[in-house]
């Protein structure tokens, strides 16, 4: 092949047998008698990722099938009755190379003769870039129309590296999990259904390399997306489309990465498409300052409240307005939580009893009579706003009881219903219908959905969750619904949401709406979604992928969440046995589940939460030496970085230190501090650094490395004591600052640090180089555990404390 050896308008491929474009990271070439793809060459490990160039397409065309294409991974490598049409049945008619100012365009025209079939195919490669985009378009030059799927891009015969055996890919169901073997068995499977986002990747660690598609489908269109034994990569659009006779169909676009890393590369380059394309929800300010906890209970059943109000004891659970003392009594989590999602809370609880506990679908009718109404629950969400907590209420979005008075009596006519017009996803008892689940393309099932959320809003609260949303690819064939298409449901789940939003912001835009699980274009409307299984070593790909969709820890324990960047749910160290391996990894055999102890990430967390839930993740991952059990992910944000890792089961290290090479850390960065987790413990941290990397010795079972640049503010060294004066009690904090980074950060004014203590007055003096501030306990403050928090002129810290009479 003839090369250019410097990227400028000349860098294409063109000689005898071969046409092709190329820049100083990359190369693509195609036959120039079909057109097939037989080679795609890293420039800098010489890699050509089709190791077998007579297999090589990057697409493929099903022509008058007639079946419809099964919707599992893999199920593209069929003809379905009909004719496939990809390079090594065409010829390659005529192709073009278009000269710009920063790129090439290179235009392939395919034509399959027997059909008249022309498929151009249009690839651009930029100066500077180690990805191209292409497009491609069917047009039906002959008499007759014809259908046809396409499948785009559509790889073969790709290894990365020598050994396909070690090439991994991402599990994409869900949050997306790192590390599944490529090519061992078919992966992935529909969009909205087995996978969450429209990206792939291939990869090897040892070469740090990579291939990686994203489809640039704004539609969110109906697709397969999936990797298949002998090295195929594929999106498959499974909607059928006609072709009259001159007519054409474009498809959407598809970006190539050719790239050195791991697949965290390729989910930033996702990120950077996605970020660029769809207006995603910013995370509410509140819920960044505020919640590092997060937990969920119910509300007492009816018989409870009724014993509560006949008994009279003090402080039994009677009314709404008692909502902040349900912070002490989770169900789920622990009794140390910034906010409380909370279930039960309907009047459908008092019309059927048995809807509470799995019967939590009962159509959301108003809030509950027996806890005084929706006047009651407003003035214990404002208790609770009180005491700077925040209020989250549970909503089943998508079942409801078949007698619910919504349904008017036709609970079908809502109901998702299958080919055979039977309804699906339903709630039973023996052959009892109990609850239904509904079609979120549905319009009277949207507008209730709206009518509750609404109502919820109007009431102050803070968060709404919809319970059961997520995996949102539901085939309805209900014939009220009078669907386009029975698949849509991508396009009507993400109207739904839309319009659920849309509602919502009129009465408060800073609500935070989340999710059961996650969906990439769900964060156009929510802003978060629970997270069940356990990813193992890795991260999730949608952390990096989405770095602005919460990740909301349900089953994780404490230590889980903190290496991992998501929202706790416990501060306990043990994570619920029953999530463990559902698609994350399996519990390992040196998982101690008898070792319990309670961790302070929740008071470190507000600290380092910049970084570590909301900043960027190195794309390596720091290594232990001498401790194979030891896992952890390096954190970066503007003002410092931090270092989050340990045993995933907080046990001890198995000697007093544990040896940890950072991937990287830049040269402004002299000093590191590390805090014990369990104990809050600080020591000063030497970085060692030498010609074969960046080293620190840890100490900690679970550390929080803090690693400040000089332009970072002071951190506040707290010292608590409680405090009796004439009989009242008092919590004393005294604050000084620490900045050894830069010492004149610690010169700052201690009359721009501020505690705030909701709920609580507070009293302040200052003495030399420490500000004390006093918070005074009120007779009438119930027991529990509170919080107050130190800002201003230097990092924040967060500190809880317990009220016991």
């Amino acid at each position: 092949m003839a090369c250019s050896n410097l990227y400028s308008n000349e860098a294409i491929v063109d000689d005898e047998n071969f046409i092709g474009l190329e820049n100083q990271f990359l190369s693509v070439v195609f036959n120039k008698q079909n057109g097939q793809l037989v080679s795609m060459i890293n420039k800098n490990t010489n890699d050509n990722y089709i190791k077998t160039p007579k297999e090589g397409n990057i697409f493929r065309f099903f022509v008058n099938a007639t079946a419809m294409p099964r919707l599992k991974a893999g199920a593209q490598n069929n003809d379905y009755g009909g004719v496939i049409i990809d390079p090594s049945t065409c010829k390659l008619d005529t192709f073009e190379i278009i000269k710009k100012e920063v790129s090439n365009v290179l235009v392939l025209n395919y034509l399959f003769e027997k059909l008249n079939v022309q498929i151009k195919l249009q690839l651009e490669l930029f100066k500077d870039a180690n990805n191209f985009d292409a497009n491609i378009a069917v047009t039906n030059a002959g008499k007759e129309s014809f259908s046809g799927y396409l499948a785009f891009p559509y790889l073969t015969g790709i290894c990365i590296g020598k050994d396909k055996s070690t090439n991994l890919a991402v599990n994409m169901w869900d949050r997306g999990y790192p590390g599944a073997k490529a090519w061992e068995r078919p992966l992935g499977g529909v969009y909205g259904k087995d996978v969450s986002m429209q990206w792939q990747t291939v990869y090897e660690t040892e070469g740090k390399q990579g291939l990686a598609f994203i489809t640039m489908d704004k539609e969110f269109s109906n697709k397969v997306l999936c990797t298949f034994p002998e090295g195929g990569m594929s999106s498959l659009y499974f909607d059928k489309k006609v072709l009259e006779p001159s007519k054409t169909n474009a498809w959407p676009s598809a970006r190539f990465l050719v790239y050195n890393g791991n697949w965290r590369t390729a989910a930033k380059a996702y990120n950077h498409w996605f970020e660029n394309n769809v207006q995603t929800r910013n995370i509410p300010e509140w819920y960044k300052e505020e919640v590092s906890t997060r937990s969920s209970t119910w509300f007492p059943t009816k018989e409870t409240v009724e014993k509560n109000k006949q008994d009279s004891i003090s402080n039994s659970f009677t009314s709404f307005q008692q909502l902040h003392s349900l912070f002490s009594s989770p169900i789920f989590g622990n009794n140390i939580n910034d906010c409380m999602e909370i279930a039960m809370w309907n009047e459908g609880v008092n019309i059927w009893p048995d809807t509470y506990g799995p019967w939590m679908s009962s159509g959301f009718i108003d809030y509950r009579t027996d806890l005084g109404g929706m006047e009651a629950f407003k003035k214990g969400v404002e208790v609770c706003h009180t005491y700077g907590r925040r209020v989250g209420m549970y909503v089943a979005a998508y079942g409801a009881r078949t007698t619910s008075p919504i349904f008017e009596g036709n609970w079908e006519q809502f109901a998702i219903k299958n080919r055979n017009g039977k309804p699906v996803m339903d709630y039973r008892k023996g052959k009892e219908i109990y609850g239904a689940f509904n079609c979120p393309g549905y319009k009277p099932w949207q507008d209730n959905l709206i009518r509750i959320c609404s109502m919820l809003a109007e009431a102050g609260v803070d968060e709404i969750r919809l319970d059961e949303f997520g995996f949102p690819f539901r085939p309805c064939f209900n014939e009220a619904h009078k669907h386009k298409s029975p698949f849509n449901a991508n396009t009507w789940m993400r109207d739904c949401l839309k319009r659920i939003r849309e509602a919502t912001d009129k009465i408060n835009p800073e609500l935070f709406l989340s999710t059961e699980f996650y969906m990439d274009y769900f964060n156009e409307s929510t802003n978060g979604a629970l997270i069940m299984d356990c990813p193992g070593n890795e991260i999730d790909a949608m952390k990096v992928a989405m770095p602005n969709y919460v990740p909301l820890s349900y089953h994780a324990s404490s230590s889980e969440a903190a290496i991992t960047g998501a929202i706790m749910s416990k501060t306990e160290s043990r994570r619920n046995n029953w999530a463990w391996g559902n698609v994350g990894v399996e519990k390992t055999d040196d998982y101690d589940e008898n070792f319990v102890v309670d961790l302070k990430w929740h008071e470190l967390h507000p600290t380092f939460s910049e970084a570590v839930t909301y900043g960027d993740v190195t794309e390596w991952d720091p290594i232990a030496e001498n401790d194979p059990k030891w896992m952890g992910h390096v954190w970066k944000s503007k003002d410092y970085w931090v270092l989050t890792g340990g045993h995933i089961d907080a046990t001890p290290l198995p000697s007093p230190e544990v040896r940890i090479k950072l991937p990287e850390l830049p040269e402004a960065i002299n000093s590191a501090y590390e805090f014990n987790i369990e104990t809050l413990e600080m020591r000063d941290l030497p970085i060692v650094r030498k010609d074969e990397g960046v080293y620190i010795s840890l100490q900690s079972a679970v550390s929080a490395v803090f690693f400040p640049f000089a332009s970072c503010d002071p951190l506040p060294v707290i010292v608590q004591k409680n405090k009796i004066d004439n009989g009242n009690e008092s919590l004393v904090i005294e604050v000084s600052l620490f900045a050894p980074w830069n010492n004149e950060k610690t010169s700052h004014s201690l009359d721009s640090i501020y505690l705030n203590a909701p709920g609580f007055e507070v009293t302040n003096k200052v003495v030399d180089k420490v500000k004390t501030f006093t918070i005074h306990k009120d007779d009438t403050t119930l027991n529990g555990n509170y919080h107050y928090s130190v800002s201003g002129n230097c990092m924040k810290v967060k500190r809880w404390f317990e009220v016991v009479k």
